[in-house]
């Protein structure tokens, strides 16, 4: 008998169901071969060889990580684990992305599962954007991957995006470089300062679909993927990304308690 997830909102602390119940993680563990599945709790937070990450730098775990003057990626203080991105100054970046590029969203090439645990220290207007998901090769920066109207580089998105000028909202977006940032939904999550809230994404092979997710509840709006070559990202592989960028000197942070993403191997 198979189990069905039901779609509905889930405030629990792991992950949700609606967007991980049919992903083999078993199959993938036991067997490569048949899909890829990552899973940080940051219950052993990576490590910086240099006390600097002004420019983009090896941060251990398989991560890269960049931060301006006033940024700095440190573990946090929750049980379990969890890892905090710090910025303080205007125009300024904090980073953490994959060094490698496992994942493509594209017909034929797999499902793809992605979702991550996060909160924001303040929900005011014109403090800072973030941006979460999946992005491809890029050398971080202070304007990469959010330059400093707010908006995202002209590169390869998909996932979520915290404008900077409207704090307490999250767009479920994708980008194309050398195409307009597409936004999903818009407002698709509403936060809350200092409270936890969970993102994700699945893209389902057999209807080339993808779906956004917020606490496990599925927005309205989806992404039926056309063929390479048109405004999707579907052409480049991508890593996960977390980047916050501060729209003022105030501080912005972001503490992520976890990301997970998978995807399944087309033989």
């Amino acid at each position: 008998m198979s189990i069905q997830y039901k779609d509905a909102t889930d405030t629990k602390t792991g992950p949700s169901p609606s967007v991980w119940g049919n992903c083999p993680v078993a199959d993938f563990l036991e067997r490569p071969d048949t899909g890829l599945y990552q899973f940080d709790d940051f219950d052993r937070s990576p490590i910086l060889t240099t006390p600097t990450i002004t420019t983009q730098a090896n941060y251990g775990n398989g991560y890269k990580a960049f931060g301006s003057s006033g940024g700095t990626i440190v573990p946090g203080t929750g049980q379990y684990g969890d890892i905090v991105l710090t910025e303080t100054d205007d125009n300024e970046a904090v980073i953490l992305a994959d060094i490698n590029l496992p994942f493509k969203i594209i017909r034929g090439g797999g499902d793809v599962w992605f979702e991550c645990r996060l909160k924001t220290n303040t929900i005011t207007d014109a403090r800072h954007g973030i941006f979460v998901g999946f992005v491809e090769q890029q050398t971080l920066a202070a304007i990469i991957p959010i330059v400093d109207a707010g908006t995202l580089a002209d590169a390869n998105f998909v996932g979520f995006h915290r404008l900077e000028g409207d704090g307490d909202k999250v767009d479920c977006i994708y980008k194309a470089n050398g195409v307009t940032e597409v936004t999903v939904q818009a407002d698709a999550a509403t936060l809350v300062a200092d409270t936890y809230i969970k993102l994700g994404m699945r893209y389902k092979d057999a209807n080339s679909t993808l779906y956004f997710y917020v606490d496990g509840a599925q927005v309205a709006s989806v992404v039926v993927i056309a063929a390479a070559g048109t405004d999707f990202p579907n052409d480049v592989t991508m890593g996960k990304c977390l980047a916050v960028k501060c729209a003022s000197a105030d501080d912005a942070i972001v503490t992520m308690d976890w990301w997970g993403a998978a995807q399944a191997r087309v033989s």
